[in-house]
Formats: structure tokens, C-alpha cells, sequence
């Protein structure tokens, strides 16, 4: 979740910095916080209302129709919504409570609490929604909420469960922290964070964000709940552009000083720098541009748009004719003054001019300065405006635009960066760009990664599934399919998809321990072949990362006669093409086929992407359902295998029943997160832990049991 600061006051970033990371938070408020106000006046319903239909409903409604539904819903929320000693209490009847008053950008604290098999959530201006559920009742373990409170419940796209479990058991109070600036939303539960700037969707359009502004409902889900100490600051446009900015400021340059047009080009003869700013002359037209062009990039500025005001950003602009003409004009546009009612939708703010309709609706009023980001890679634009995505799209796949044939020039692969002036008194500053796809990522720090210390980590607690999140390829951070599902102490993968399940937290250092078996079903394009799955290591970056299906990682293979081979997963951002590098050293021999195996003693080669065989891997491996290699050590079908992985900082050793199967040196990463694979094959674990090293138990009393050696190159 990138972002950047570029010209922003370093007071103000510090002063938030020091606001967002103090240890010293309570975690419930006796007096309002500073800058905060109550929502909730401890002693009754003021400023509360109840709950008729949703968004998307209420804005279907004649102004008659909302107030006669809204003064029944305020009868019905009076009888199931009452203040006991000082606490807003729910009878677990009615409906959901609503602030009567809408936000757009803000933060606030509320404090909560349930019963056992309690279940409720937070909506944010109006959709849901912030998640809270007993997260120790198995009627709700279908649905996640061993992982915790906090989620984003409704997301697809992005991510829904916690970071971290971070309830307090069942009849105590909780405290939420919650910040949402644009479509992201930032939550901490009981001083822990649970949710990083993630986007919060619209369950009731998926089609477009969530809206700019809502009411702040307390849900029912047909439980006794309690709610206090509700307290809220709207956040103003000048600090939303702030935080906007601060994320990941460093990789981006400026290409404005403020004072003059040193690097620029173009008619600047008709803007003029006034306070820090680019502010076009009324009256003149023409395009300014950097000297330097960009190919694949992410820009940033801040804008401000006088009534009726009309402009455009030049994006790989060859440096003649007008912005729309030369190059990509992305629309600047007071779009809801009258002047501009009936213009086509690909004419409106944030639009692909002529091309592309943006969505309306998320600009701030004239002579606030907003702030928009554009991301350009290969024929991909995506435009974020007040830190909502207002356009995504491929522009390849335009075929017309509002004039006639699209101009060769909107699909140029590079050119400059510029503003198009139309006439009016548009003002810019903050100008900067991030070319893509930059200098490989560097991974986290491996003593943030945790290590078994003191007997075993469960990974797999055999009841459900926390501590674990899904990522799927077709579906992302949902399962529908449910592929992944728990019931008489076994994990069982349906394998009927592509992605994986993924722990929480990333580790180092650990004797892991893997045991499963193969089921019958095969799926989709793997239907007859091999079954297939793998447990990844050391897995970082992006959800997919590699191939859009899983994080950059090292693969110990699962796969039948292939248990135990080495692949190295490189991967990129799939949005900024970023780099995530994997690799590792290998002692590499080949095979009758010229296959790569590994070879004790053979030369040491060091791989970012391929495959290294295990030792004695039937050099006429066949990828067929049931194929069963000469000399494989994994266990006949229907039986437990027992799978090891030994990571010893950069030092990987791989073991299948007992056997070394491969090994590694010198891997980086040498910590991450672990992931189970779906590759379209049925698949059950009954034990996944992590053990300090040289304290695992050799062998259970079901697994094969003498172990063998690779044969030593020559």
C-alpha cells in the first residue's frame, strides 16, 4: 500500500506520526480525547437515528418517502436501543443504531462489547464493515472469526481478515481506533493494528468505491451488544492530503521547486508561480510540460479548481498539439457546475479524455485543494482522487472514443508530464513521480519474523483456521468455493482453484513439521494429471506476487513423485512491477535428461527463478494422476507423508519421511510467511507446527523410518 509525500509540511507528518504510533493510546477514554467529539452523550439518544434501507436505497427515495420511513425507523430503533448506566445497550432485536449525521474523512474510538456468540460490526458511512463476532464460537469458524475482530467482513479484493488477533475474551470491553481517509480504512483493536490502509469496498455496488460520505451505523446481527465512549474528529482536506502523501514519500521526486520552471517546457508563458503553485492565467491555453519523459510512472499533485474551472494532466505527451491531441489528457473539472451538465461522461474530472468515464462525485468543493494520484503501466491507468479510486482501466481495450477513433497518440508507451490549460485559473503544486518499476524491493528485516523459543507453534490448531488468511487467483481474499475448511481435526484442501492459505506472521529459523495425504478429487486443467499442491517458505511481497497466485517464495514441491523439489519464486508487484526477488544456492548436479537435481558436494549455483529436483526423482516422471516414481519416498496414496523443512537462517534442508530430500544455502529472503498451496488436487493436513531447532521428534510412529542420504557427486 504505496503512497507519497512530496512538498507537505514536515512538522505536521511528524506531529501525525507521533499521534498514530504513541504507545500510550488508552484503551478507553473517561474524557473526550483531544480534538474529538462525543457521538454518544452517555445519557441518550441524541444524535442517533434509525436504520432504513441502505445507501443505495435511501438515494432512490423522494425527500417525502426517506422522512416517513426515517420517523418509523426512529420508533422501532427507540424500542430495541435504550442508555443503561451510562452505556448505549441492544436488545438483539430491531435494527442497526445510525449516527443522524454523515462523515466523510475521520477518525474515532468506540468501545464494545458482546457475549458469547455476540456478532456485530462497525459500518463506515454506511457500508459495511468493521467486524465483531466472539471469535471462540465454532457456529462462526465457517466464516473466519477465529482470526479476530476487525476485519473488513465484505471485502473481494482485498484484504478481510486481521493482522493480528487482538480480542479480549467474551463480556469485556474493547477498544477500536478507526481512521478512514478516502476509500482506506486503518484500524487498531485494543492498541494493535488489525488493519493497515485497506480499501473498504462497496458491498451494495461493487462496481463502484464506497461513497464519499455515509452515516456511522452500530449493526445488528440479532444480539445483545453494548457500545460507549464514541468519539470522532473529522479529518480536514489539508490533513487527508497529508497523510495521502506521507505513504511511501521516499520513492518519489519532485519534479516542481515551487519557485520557478527549471525542468519544464511549453507555453509557460501563460501560468505563473504564486505561492508554490502553478496557476494558469485566465484567459490562456496551451500545454506545459517536463523535459523529461516517462514511460511507466506514478504522479502525484494537488489541485484546486476555481467555479467552472477546466484543465487537464498531459500523460506521455509527445510535446506538440494540444494535451487530448499530442498524448493522454486525464480531465481536471469542476464537474458538477451547471456549465457542464451535459457533457459526455468521458468529459467529466478524472476521466480518460474522450475515452474513459471516471466516477463522479469524490471531488472536494471549489477552492479546496484536492489531491489525485495516476498510476500509468503499459496501457493501464488507474487514478486515485482524495485516495479514492475513481478509474481503472486498460486502454487498450477502448475501441471508439467520444470523437471517432481513438488518436494513436492516448496509447503512446512514453512522452512527458504536463498540464493542459484551458482558459481558466487552475492552480497546481506537489508534483511528483515515482517511475516504475524502480529498484527491487527490499525484504523486512528478518528479526521482525518470530521463532519457536519454547516448545512448538501449532500453526494448524486442528479446529479452525486462525492465524491463516486465503488468497486465490480467481477470487482473492474471498473463498466461496470454500477450499479451504476444517472438520474432524483435519485441514482439507478441495483444490479447486489456484492460491493458497497464508499465515499471518512471518517466521525464521524453525524445524517445520507437515503432515498429509493425498484425497480423489482433481480438478479443472490438472483433472488428469499429477496431483499437485506445495508449501512455500520465506514468502514475501504481494499476494500474487509470482504469477498472480502466490507471494514471492521458496516451494518445497508437493506433487506426486516430485515431493521435495526445490522452486524458486521470484516475484513482482502485479500494480507497479516492482520486483520482489527471490533465490538461493544449490548444489546442482543433471540428470539423464539434463534435468537440474541436486547433487551433495556438486557445484554451488545460485537461482532466482527454476526448479531443483530432488535427488532420486524418477528421471521418467510422467505428469499423470497416480504416477509413483522407482525410488519415491513420499507415502503410497491414502497414507500420511511426513514433510520437514529445516530453516536455519539462510540454510534450507528438506526432508520426506524421514529422508533428505534437498538443500539450499544462502536463501533470501530467510524468513516470511508460509503458504499451503491449491493446485487443483484434493489435499488434508493433520499437523503443520513450527519447532525450535534440533527439538522436533524424528519420526512419528506412522512414518517411515531410516533415513537416507543423497548420493555425493563425484
Amino acid at each position: 500500500m504505496n503512497r507519497s509525500l512530496c512538498h507537505s509540511s514536515t512538522s505536521m507528518l511528524l506531529l501525525l506520526a507521533l499521534v498514530w504510533m504513541s504507545p500510550t493510546v488508552p484503551t478507553t477514554h473517561a474524557e473526550v480525547p483531544d480534538g474529538f467529539t462525543p457521538l454518544f452523550n452517555g445519557t441518550d439518544l441524541t444524535g442517533w437515528k434509525g436504520l432504513v434501507g441502505n445507501p443505495k436505497s435511501r438515494a432512490a427515495m423522494s425527500a417525502d418517502e426517506l422522512a416517513a420511513a426515517q420517523k418509523t425507523a426512529d420508533q422501532r430503533m427507540r424500542a430495541h436501543w435504550s442508555v443503561v448506566d451510562g452505556v448505549l445497550q441492544f436488545d438483539g432485536q430491531g435494527d442497526s443504531l445510525c449516527t443522524a449525521k454523515d462523515y466523510g474523512d475521520f477518525e474515532m474510538y468506540v468501545d464494545w462489547k458482546i457475549l458469547e456468540g455476540g456478532d456485530s460490526g462497525i459500518y463506515l458511512r454506511g457500508s459495511p464493515q468493521v467486524q465483531i463476532w466472539d471469535t471462540e464460537y465454532p457456529d462462526y469458524f465457517r466464516h473466519g472469526a477465529e482470526n479476530g475482530s476487525g476485519s473488513l467482513w465484505n471485502n473481494k479484493d482485498n484484504p478481510r481478515f486481521p493482522l493480528v488477533k487482538a480480542d479480549k475474551p467474551v463480556g469485556q470491553w474493547n477498544t477500536f481506533f478507526i481512521r478512514m481517509v478516502g476509500e482506506r480504512a486503518t484500524i487498531k483493536l485494543n492498541g494493535q493494528l488489525v488493519a493497515d490502509n485497506v480499501v473498504l469496498e462497496n458491498l451494495w455496488d461493487r462496481d463502484l468505491p464506497i461513497y464519499p460520505r455515509g452515516q456511522i451505523e452500530l449493526q445488528n446481527h440479532g444480539n445483545t451488544l453494548y457500545f460507549r465512549n464514541l468519539y470522532i474528529r473529522e479529518i480536514p482536506a489539508s490533513e487527508a492530503n497529508e497523510i495521502l502523501a506521507s505513504e511511501s514519500a521516499e520513492k518519489f521526486e519532485t519534479v516542481f521547486n515551487g519557485r520557478d520552471f527549471t525542468g519544464w517546457s511549453g507555453a509557460l508563458e501563460n501560468a505563473e508561480i504564486v505561492d508554490g503553485a502553478i496557476l494558469w492565467k485566465q484567459g490562456k491555453a496551451g500545454v506545459i510540460h517536463t523535459d523529461k519523459q516517462y514511460t511507466d510512472f506514478v504522479a502525484r499533485v494537488e489541485f484546486k479548481l476555481p467555479p467552472a474551472g477546466n484543465n487537464g494532466l498531459a500523460l506521455r505527451y509527445s510535446g506538440k498539439g494540444t494535451a487530448h491531441q499530442g498524448g493522454l489528457e486525464l480531465q481536471v473539472l469542476d464537474s458538477e457546475h451547471p456549465k457542464y451538465a451535459k457533457l459526455d461522461p468521458r468529459q467529466y474530472h478524472g476521466s480518460a479524455y474522450g475515452l474513459v468515464p471516471a466516477h463522479r462525485g469524490y471531488l472536494r468543493p471549489t477552492g479546496q485543494w484536492n489531491f489525485q494520484q495516476v498510476t500509468m503501466r503499459g496501457s493501464n491507468l488507474k487514478v486515485e482522487l482524495n485516495g479514492t479510486t475513481i478509474l481503472d482501466a486498460d486502454l487498450s481495450e477502448v475501441k471508439e472514443s467520444k470523437d471517432g477513433p481513438v488518436n494513436p497518440n492516448a496509447l503512446r508507451k512514453t512522452g512527458h508530464f504536463g498540464f493542459g490549460g484551458h482558459s481558466d485559473p487552475v492552480a497546481f503544486r506537489n508534483v511528483s513521480i515515482r517511475e516504475l518499476p524502480g529498484e527491487p524491493a527490499s525484504p523486512p528485516t528478518r528479526e521482525t519474523a518470530i521463532s519457536p523459543t519454547d516448545g512448538p507453534i501449532e500453526l494448524f490448531n486442528g479446529r479452525n483456521l486462525e492465524g491463516f488468511y486465503p488468497w486465490l487467483r480467481d477470487s482473492q481474499y474471498a473463498d466461496p468455493k470454500k477450499i479451504f475448511t476444517v472438520s474432524d481435526g483435519l485441514l482439507r484442501i478441495s483444490g479447486d482453484g489456484y492460491g493458497g492459505l497464508i499465515t499471518n506472521e512471518r517466521y525464521r529459523d524453525y524445524h517445520l513439521v507437515l503432515e498429509f495425504k493425498w484425497g480423489e478429487k482433481t480438478w479443472g486443467d490438472r483433472e488428469d494429471r499429477a496431483r499437485d499442491s506445495g508449501l512455500l517458505v520465506h514468502a514475501w511481497g504481494p499476494d500474487g506476487g509470482f504469477w498472480n497466485t502466490w507471494p514471492a517464495s521458496i516451494e518445497a514441491q508437493i506433487i506426486e513423485g516430485g515431493v521435495g523439489d526445490i522452486l524458486v519464486l521470484s516475484g513482482e508487484d502485479p500494480e507497479t512491477g516492482q520486483a520482489y526477488p527471490v533465490s538461493l544456492t544449490v548444489e546442482v548436479g543433471k540428470d539423464r535428461d539434463g534435468e537440474k537435481v541436486w547433487q551433495k558436494g556438486a557445484e554451488r549455483v545460485t537461482l532466482s527463478r527454476g526448479r531443483i529436483n530432488w535427488f532420486d526423482r524418477d528421471e521418467d516422471w510422467a505428469d499423470k494422476v497416480d504416477f509413483r516414481g522407482k525410488h519415491d519416498v513420499e507415502s503410497p496414496f491414502g497414507e500420511w507423508t511426513r514433510m520437514e523443512v529445516i530453516a536455519d537462517g539462510g540454510h534450507l534442508l528438506y526432508k520426506v519421511n524421514g529422508v533428505v530430500v534437498n538443500e539450499g544455502f544462502e536463501a533470501s529472503p530467510d524468513a516470511g510467511r508460509l503458504v499451503l498451496q491449491t493446485e487443483q488436487a484434493e489435499m488434508f493436513v493433520r499437523k503443520f507446527e513450527l519447532w525450535p531447532l534440533g527439538e522436533a521428534p524424528a519420526t512419528d510412529a506412522d512414518a517411515a523410518s531410516e533415513p537416507a542420504e543423497a548420493p555425493a557427486a563425484e
